[in-house]
C-alpha cells in the first residue's frame, strides 16, 4: 500500500492492516466556529466535526534489567546490532572487537540465536580463525577476503531479501577503508548469504560514501528498491565528514550500486548547539502501510553523551519528533551514559515487541576499561503513539472507505474507561447523519487492555454492509488510549 491511500479524501482503509497514529493525518481537524454560512444559520457556532480532549502521546520502553550479551569470549561488545525472527527462531547479529599491538582491531560480526528471545546460545560455527582457534561464533569481517577479512563489519546490518534468489535471501551492508588514493575516509560494502551464516563479499563497493555509523539496508516494496539509511555530514569537508552529523537515504533497484545518498534529517534548532545525530535505527512499523520508525541517538558533544530518541514518517521520507525528550533516557540510568539502539523489532510474547539496546558506562570519547553490553527493551505492540484522552476525548476520520467486516482496536482503559465508535453517512452540504445500529449508543464499550478485539454495535460485529462506501468514524474515548485501528 502506498502514502496516497491516506494522503488523498477519501482515505483508503485496507484490510488486515493497521492504521497508526504517528501524526494527526487520520484525525478531521474539524472548525472550532464553522466556516459555513449555512451550517451557522441551521446549527449555531458550535464547534462542528472538530476534536477535543485528545493529545498524541509517546510510551516508553521498558529495559530488561540484566543484559542478554556480555562479557563476550572474543572481546569488549560493539554498540552495533540486528535482531530478526525468522523460521521461528530469534536470530541476533553484532558486533566485537578487541585491541592488539595495532590498538583496536576492526569490529567483527558474531552470531547468537535462541527459541524464546530469553536464553541464548552461541553456536560454535568454527567457520573463521581468531588467535588461533575456530572455536567461535563469527561470521563476518575477519579471516579470508570473501569473508569481509580485509574490511572489518562496522556498522554491520543484516537484512532478509524476499524477492532474492534463495543464495542471496540474506544481505550485509556495512563500512570498510576507502581504497588508497581516495580522499573519502570509507566506503560502503555489501555481502550476501544463504543462510545468515555464510557470507560472501561482493567483489565492489555498493557505494562510495562516508557515513561512520550503522548503515540499516532493506527491501522497500513501496517503491521497489533497495534503500541504505546512512549518516551525513552537513556541512561537510572533502574527507565526506566534518560539520554536524545527520541522516542521509540512498536507493537503488540494484543492490550492488546505490545511488548519491540525499538528506532527510537534520539536526533540529531546538536540540541546541551541541546536539546532532550519531545513529539512525530505522524500522518499517510492522504490520502497518504508511508508518516509519526511528529510534535515532542523539550525541550532545557538551556533556560527551548519548541518548535515544523517536522519529516517525508517514513516507520515509519526511519525518518529525513527536515530543523533545527522549525515548530512551540517560537520566533512568545515571551509570550508562552512552545508549544506542540496534536495527530490528520483533515479537515478543502475545502482546509485546522487543528490540536491543545497548547500554555503557562509558562516555562517547572516554576511554576506559569498561565492558559494554546489550539489553532486550520491550513495548506493546504499536506501543510506540498513542491518540490519548486522560479524562474524555473525542475525534471523526476523515471521509473514507474501508475494505473488510469488522473494525479491530489495539487499546488501553484505564479505570473507568472506554472506547466506543460511531459510524456516520457522509451527506452533501458537508452534513452527516450516523447510519441506524452503529450509533454511540448502540455501541458495545471497549474497556481494559485490549488487542485487536472487533468492536460490536448490540453484541454485532459486522460492518461488511457498509464496505466500501464513503463513511466517517467518530471515536469517543473516556481515560483510554488508542494505538491502532484495523479493518478486518
Amino acid at each position: 500500500m502506498s502514502i496516497k491511500n491516506i494522503s488523498t479524501i477519501p482515505q483508503h482503509f485496507i484490510r488486515g492492516r493497521k492504521n497508526v497514529f504517528l501524526d494527526w493525518q487520520l484525525i478531521e481537524a474539524g472548525y472550532g466556529i464553522p466556516f459555513w454560512r449555512f451550517y451557522q444559520e441551521r446549527h449555531g457556532l458550535l464547534p462542528w466535526l472538530s476534536p477535543y480532549g485528545i493529545e498524541l502521546k509517546v510510551m516508553r520502553p521498558e529495559i530488561t534489567v540484566e543484559p542478554f550479551v556480555h562479557k563476550d569470549p572474543l572481546g569488549f561488545i560493539g554498540a552495533y546490532s540486528t535482531l530478526l525472527y525468522d523460521n521461528d527462531m530469534y536470530r541476533l547479529w553484532y558486533a566485537t572487537y578487541d585491541f592488539n599491538e595495532d590498538g583496536q582491531e576492526f569490529d567483527k560480526l558474531s552470531y547468537m540465536q535462541s527459541e524464546d528471545c530469553r536464553n541464548w546460545q552461541r553456536p560454535n560455527l568454527g567457520l573463521i580463525p581468531y588467535k588461533g582457534a575456530r572455536d567461535n561464533n563469527i561470521v563476518y569481517g575477519l579471516g579470508p577476503k570473501e569473508c569481509g577479512g580485509d574490511l572489518g563489519a562496522h556498522g554491520a546490518t543484516v537484512f532478509i531479501d524476499p524477492y532474492a534468489p534463495s543464495e542471496e535471501r540474506y544481505k550485509l551492508a556495512h563500512l570498510g577503508p576507502a581504497q588508497e588514493g581516495y580522499t573519502l575516509q570509507n566506503w560502503l560494502y555489501g555481502a550476501t548469504s544463504a543462510d545468515g551464516i555464510h557470507w560472501r563479499t561482493l567483489p565492489e563497493p555498493i557505494l562510495k560514501y562516508t557515513s561512520d555509523t550503522q548503515s540499516v539496508g532493506l527491501f522497500d516494496e513501496d517503491s521497489g528498491k533497495y534503500v541504505l539509511y546512512l549518516r551525513g555530514w552537513h556541512p561537510k569537508n572533502r574527507y565526506g565528514s566534518g560539520g554536524r552529523r545527520m541522516i542521509a537515504r540512498a536507493d537503488s533497484r540494484d543492490f550492488r550500486k546505490f545511488q548519491a545518498p540525499r538528506p532527510i534529517i537534520l539536526p533540529q534548532p531546538a536540540w541546541g548547539a551541541h546536539t546532532d545525530i550519531y545513529t539512525n535505527s530505522y524500522h518499517r512499523w510492522p504490520g502497518a502501510d504508511n508508518a516509519h520508525i526511528m529510534l535515532p541517538a542523539l550525541y550532545h558533544r557538551d556533556t560527551d553523551t548519548v541518548d535515544v530518541h523517536l522519529a516517525l514518517s508517514r513516507d520515509a521520507n519526511h519525518w518529525c519528533f513527536p515530543q523533545s525528550d527522549p525515548i530512551i533516557s540517560n537520566d533512568d540510568r545515571p551509570d550508562k551514559v552512552t545508549i544506542y539502539t540496534g536495527n530490528g523489532i520483533v515479537p515478543y510474547g502475545k502482546d509485546l515487541w522487543a528490540f536491543p539496546v545497548f547500554f555503557s558506562r562509558r562516555a562517547h570519547n572516554e576511554y576506559t576499561d569498561e565492558r559494554p553490553a546489550l539489553y532486550l527493551a520491550t513495548i506493546r505492540q504499536d506501543g510506540f503513539v498513542a491518540v490519548q484522552a486522560n479524562l474524555r476525548g473525542e475525534f471523526y476520520t476523515y471521509p473514507c472507505i474501508f475494505s473488510g467486516s469488522s473494525l479491530s482496536l489495539n487499546a488501553v482503559s484505564y479505570t473507568g474507561g472506554e472506547i466506543k465508535v460511531e459510524i456516520l453517512q457522509v451527506k452533501p452540504a458537508l452534513e452527516l447523519t450516523p447510519i441506524e445500529g452503529f450509533t454511540l449508543q448502540d455501541c458495545d464499550p471497549l474497556s481494559g487492555a485490549t488487542l485487536w478485539q472487533p468492536l460490536t454495535w448490540r453484541g454485532n460485529p459486522d460492518i461488511s454492509s457498509l464496505a466500501g462506501k464513503i463513511l466517517r468514524f467518530r471515536f469517543s474515548l473516556i481515560r483510554s488510549r488508542l494505538h491502532a485501528f484495523r479493518f478486518d
